[in-house]
């Protein structure tokens, strides 16, 4: 019989959640914040995703390791850290220039070619666009095929995932960086609808990933002497920098960066972290603006998608009504974006598996655009140039003029919706925002606008690296300059250019769900800091109104590919329910002196990552001689704990010639399995690697708060370093054991996390959710009203 009754006396029965009444399962594929339940298969898919360990490691060995740190060494792993911040602001500077550079090239190349047939036919040129788009969208899919399929698309649900918690296998390895690199640039020059901004965020995070670990999986290369920077918490940190710089410098927005960083990417921030990335923001800005520009010219206009708009036109408050109506307006329209592209990735996803089928798609999509982008502005009529009356000199734009697409009118003529589809996107961008009025007629705009968003609908996600910034604000520009115009015209005369700023905030804050950093990123981008109160008003009230409908297009990218994110606050269906409720039962543990067999045997026929350790009471009798080793270890002398404990022959029963002897029964206890810390496989696996063994049935108590001074047989700075590097699989560790090996003992307790988070089985759920997800934890123990463990809270159990 129990020493304990097995059931907690505070253990409540919330709703009928403790009699296993379920709720029905919720199979849409868009919902609101917070109100979406998994299914039990899509939670049999998260559940084989491995998290991250963000925890310190608690134990004799850090202890040892911190009283012996000297004052140098902390100066120099913080000067390190900066050096590192410095290095990733430079390359990811430096690969935004390579990427301009290249995609003008590409461009340069497609449209000089065609200009050269625009007399002798339509059919010509246009097979001459065809061509070239088809040639740089099956080159960028063959990339992805290449390089692996986490080169595809924008990446940032899986930067996401991985600054939540979640170890995303390959998702910044140099293969990867170098492959999405390619892809994104022959991409971004394939007419296709997307932008670099959101592959950009990816790339800047490998780059921080990649020269912050000082290793390498594809080049073969571990160096272990900086094992100081090579754990999950400092590269999570790391890898936040870069991705803060990657958007930095595609948009020339160092503020920006750190607050996109800050509110879409991490899960985790500091103070000390909000500096350097701020840092690495501003070496990335200051490093593209210089490649790109050179160092003769003056600093002023930077970054791969930046422009200017009026510095003295001021808005009316009158005109606070529009901007609140369009406000809302984008917020439905992102919404409805997010609805459609989600269901057109998830029927991607389900029937489109084979890579051959991924490219016939990417071939289709380019097919498609190319038409729509060609034919359409043939039947539009062309406009004289000199309908464009020129630039007012209070207007600071970034070319002073006004540059239209001929396409194939006369000379003196222009195409307007040539303008806008047959030209490179962020040269139709800036010509949305022109001061320049008269430029579009509103048929062109509300034609531009449809046709964008259904090509952006069916673009994002196919198997080429890319993102949708671009296009968003293209849309919104588009919509936001149509209601300028209709507004001059029908009631009162206003800047179309600012109504298509203004269009293009409520479109991205609509289908993104940005808020500060989108606000800050256009001030940024437009230098434009009187337009801050209606960007402000028009951005909350997009995302207020597209919440009300689903959640960001890369929330829901994130449930698609089976992501187990944990947002800021658990859903809904878990805030009636106790940690009892959704704890794993069936808990694998170790005592705190365990046989190198059990282990070895656990190990093999367990997929567990962490290991409750229990206490062995036997060894916490105050009775029993304590050792603290000072000289030597028991590896190394076995007799040294007959030595220890001469002098204590109090308990008999237990010391045996003076020897402190364990049986079976007191190793693995039955009965009040009382938590004393936490032990990783990995810890475990380094153990048996390295043979930490110590002779059977000799041990004696030990004070965990005092013993920091034993001589044990590895350091601390060895075993981070081994962590740090590839762990043995426990079949290549069981052909290196032998059977005396295997009849030895580990003793835990030297190597254990001290401080593992344990919770009440009778507590909330919600709460469990909370410590769990602002500690950053892989693992919480769950234990009974007597502190005995009956359960454990991983990051499934929490979905």
């Amino acid at each position: 019989m129990d020493r304990f009754p097995t059931n907690d006396y505070l253990l409540l029965d919330v709703e009928n959640g403790a009699n296993g009444a379920t709720m029905k399962e919720d199979t849409t594929l868009t919902h609101r914040r917070h109100h979406r339940k998994l299914t039990n298969k899509e939670k049999a898919l998260m559940s084989k995703v491995e998290s991250l360990d963000f925890s310190e490691i608690d134990n004799i060995l850090l202890r040892q390791y911190t009283l012996k740190q000297k004052k140098l060494r902390k100066i120099l792993k913080t000067f390190g850290k900066w050096l590192i911040c410095t290095l990733i602001g430079l390359f990811t500077g430096i690969v935004v220039y390579c990427l301009k550079e290249s995609v003008e090239n590409l461009e340069e190349i497609k449209f000089s070619s065609i200009e050269k047939f625009y007399s002798d036919s339509i059919a010509i040129p246009f097979f001459i666009f065809l061509s070239f788009n088809l040639g740089y969208g099956v080159l960028s899919s063959l990339f992805v095929v290449l390089f692996g399929p986490l080169t595809s698309s924008s990446g940032l649900p899986e930067v996401k995932g991985y600054l939540n918690g979640i170890r995303i296998q390959k998702a910044f390895n140099l293969k990867t960086v170098i492959g999405k690199i390619l892809s994104l640039i022959f991409s971004f020059s394939s007419a296709l609808v997307l932008g670099p901004e959101g592959p950009m965020f990816h790339i800047g995070a490998a780059i921080g990933s990649s020269i912050s670990q000082f290793k390498s999986k594809t080049l073969g290369i571990h160096l272990k002497s900086f094992w100081i920077f090579q754990n999950d918490s400092d590269k999570r940190d790391f890898i936040s920098c870069g991705a803060a710089a990657g958007i930095a410098a595609a948009f020339g927005a160092p503020i920006g960066g750190v607050l996109f960083a800050l509110e879409e990417g991490s899960s985790f921030w500091s103070r000390q972290l909000t500096w350097r990335t701020f840092f690495s923001c501003l070496i990335a800005t200051l490093t593209a603006n210089l490649f790109l520009q050179g160092f003769k010219v003056q600093i002023h206009d930077y970054g791969v998608l930046t422009f200017g708009v009026s510095k003295t036109y001021l808005y009316t408050y009158t005109e606070l009504i529009p901007f609140v109506l369009m406000g809302i307006f984008g917020g439905l329209l992102g919404a409805l974006f997010v609805h459609l592209n989600v269901r057109i990735n998830y029927l991607r996803k389900k029937y489109l598996q084979d890579k051959r089928l991924k490219i016939v798609e990417v071939i289709v999509v380019v097919t498609i655009t190319s038409f729509i982008c060609f034919f359409p502005a043939l039947g539009v009529s062309c406009v004289p140039i000199s309908n464009i009356p020129d630039l007012p000199p209070d207007v600071c734009d970034i070319s002073q003029s006004t540059t239209t697409v001929q396409f194939f009118c006369k000379e003196g003529y222009y195409n307007p919706l040539a303008t806008l589809t047959f030209s490179p996107l962020e040269d139709a961008l800036k010509i949305l925002y022109s001061r320049s009025s008269h430029i579009f007629s509103p048929e062109i705009l509300i034609t531009f606008a449809v046709i964008y968003f259904l090509l952006c609908v069916i673009t994002s996600g196919i198997y080429v690296a890319s993102g949708i910034f671009i296009p968003m604000m293209l849309i919104g520009a588009s919509w936001g300059r149509l209601v300028g115009i209709l507004l001059s015209k029908w009631i009162t005369t206003v800047d179309p250019s600012i109504y298509a700023l203004i269009g293009s905030a409520a479109m991205m804050g609509g289908s993104l769900r940005m808020t500060i950093s989108l606000v800050v990123i256009i001030v940024e981008l437009t230098e434009g800091t009187q337009y801050l109160l209606p960007l402000i008003i028009v951005v909350m009230l997009s995302k207020w109104t597209g919440d009300a409908f689903n959640e960001s297009v890369y929330e829901h990218l994130i449930e698609l590919k089976n992501i187990p994110y944990l947002p800021s606050q658990p859903a809904h269906h878990l805030r009636k329910s106790t940690v009892a409720d959704a704890m794993a039962s069936d808990v694998k543990y170790f005592p705190e002196i365990v046989s190198v067999r059990k282990v070895v045997d656990m190990l093999s026929n367990t997929t567990h990552n962490g290991f409750p350790v229990v206490m062995i009471p036997k060894l916490h009798d105050p009775s029993l001689p304590t050792i603290t080793l000072s000289k030597g270890s028991i590896q190394d002398d076995p007799n040294l704990l007959r030595k220890s404990v001469n002098n204590n022959n109090n308990n008999n029963e237990k010391i045996i010639n003076n020897t402190v002897c364990i049986g079976d029964e007191d190793i693995d206890p039955q009965e009040g399995k009382i938590l004393v810390g936490l032990i990783l496989a990995s810890q475990l696996s380094i153990l048996l690697k390295r043979k930490i063994f110590i002779y059977s049935n000799q041990m004696s108590s030990m004070d965990l708060i005092a013993d920091s001074g034993m001589n044990l047989p590895i350091s601390h700075s060895e075993f981070s370093a081994e962590l740090a590097g590839k762990i043995p699989s426990i079949s290549d560790i069981k052909e290196s054991l032998t059977s005396e090996d295997l009849d030895k003992m580990i003793d835990l307790r030297p190597y254990m996390n001290f401080a593992v988070v344990s919770i009440k089985n009778y507590s909330s759920l919600t709460e469990a959710y909370r410590i769990f997800r602002v500690v950053g934890l892989r693992h919480i123990v769950v234990v009974n009203v007597f502190n005995q463990i009956v359960g454990m809270l991983t990051r499934k159990d929490l979905l």
